[in-house]
């Protein structure tokens, strides 16, 4: 819905920029593999330390566990190249699973968190729709006409599509889901006042609406608000803190005030909610990068490049990355 809002944010992954030296060197097939990493806890973002790490193979059978040590890191070398799961159960603690390939790659680079239990046993809200059931047909059909002309990318059919949003909330003045789609397609637009207006007018209707609170958190991250923005993300945080929208918005907001150590705690609660999130590694990485985690920066970048293929900064991804290993092996 908020397709491009973090192009500006993301564009600094060029500004990293590592000597190169030698080239890496290729695997040779009868090499042993291995899977090292390093654990945090979400709060705060310090080491865990003395936390078991189990490796299992896939689809079945036991390799062994190890402890963390006080940096948090584990390491299980002399691995066959197959297909293994990382399990780590901390009593008070969610359980992480990760699967890891080692039949093209020699190695892996995991870098984990623990998220405390109780972030898990709340409802979690959907980003994606507000259900009412009381909409009206009339009004629903509007709603999704709308949808599907913003969902083209088309700046024309956003502009028509904002048109049918509008006769939605007309014909259904209590329809947030469609007063939330408005907001966000005005800034697709780029027409920030226009946004400003919908979601202020939606938040004072619908109070204490996650992703109202969220979209605002984003608009004034748009508009240079911080203040603003990182008000109300905490607060749409404090409702439904398992949205990784608003985690990771609030990370960029840090990552936007040059303040990493508020930023990486942030972004890596949005990776563990949504570990498929492409730009929430790129982001990772890039603030790895600039807190000279070289290592971890490598495996983030890695991963967004395994995300998005095809993603906007796929060039300048792999070419950090190729310096970064160069530096590595020299």
């Amino acid at each position: 819905m908020l397709r491009c809002l973090c192009s500006s944010v993301l564009l600094l992954l060029v500004l990293f920029l590592i000597p190169a030296t030698s080239s890496a060197q290729l695997r040779s097939p009868n090499q042993p593999a291995e899977i090292r990493g390093q654990l945090r806890y979400a709060l705060g973002g310090s080491p865990a330390n003395e936390v078991v790490v189990r490796v299992d193979q896939l689809p079945g059978g036991s390799v062994g566990e190890v402890r963390t040590d006080r940096l948090g890191k584990f390491r299980f070398t002399n691995l066959a190249p197959i297909q293994y799961q990382v399990i780590i159960r901390q009593p008070g603690y969610q359980e992480i699973q990760r699967e890891v390939n080692l039949i093209m790659s020699g190695s892996e680079y995991l870098q984990l968190q623990l998220v405390p239990e109780e972030h898990a046993v709340k409802p979690v809200y959907s980003s994606a729709r507000i259900l009412d059931v009381n909409v009206p047909l009339e009004a629903r059909k509007e709603f999704e006409r709308g949808q599907e002309l913003i969902a083209t990318g088309d700046k024309g059919n956003t502009t028509e599509g904002i048109r049918h949003l509008e006769r939605a909330i007309i014909l259904y003045p209590l329809f947030v889901e469609a007063k939330l789609s408005l907001g966000t397609a005005y800034m697709d637009l780029e027409q920030w006042s226009d946004a400003e207006r919908v979601l202020q007018r939606a938040n004072e209707a619908h109070p204490r609406t996650p992703n109202v609170l969220f979209a605002l958190g984003e608009l004034f991250v748009q508009e240079g608000k911080s203040g603003e923005a990182e008000k109300v993300l905490l607060e749409g945080l404090q409702i439904e803190p398992r949205s990784w929208q608003g985690h990771f918005t609030l990370g960029r907001l840090y990552w936007k005030n040059g303040d990493i150590v508020k930023a990486g705690p942030q972004v890596g609660f949005a990776i563990q909610l949504n570990p498929n999130l492409a730009e929430a590694h790129l982001l990772a990485g890039n603030i790895l990068l600039r807190a000279r985690k070289n290592e971890d920066a490598i495996f983030e970048f890695e991963e967004y490049l395994r995300l998005a293929p095809k993603g906007r900064y796929v060039n300048p991804t792999r070419e950090v990355l190729q310096k970064l290993k160069k530096a590595r092996n020299s």
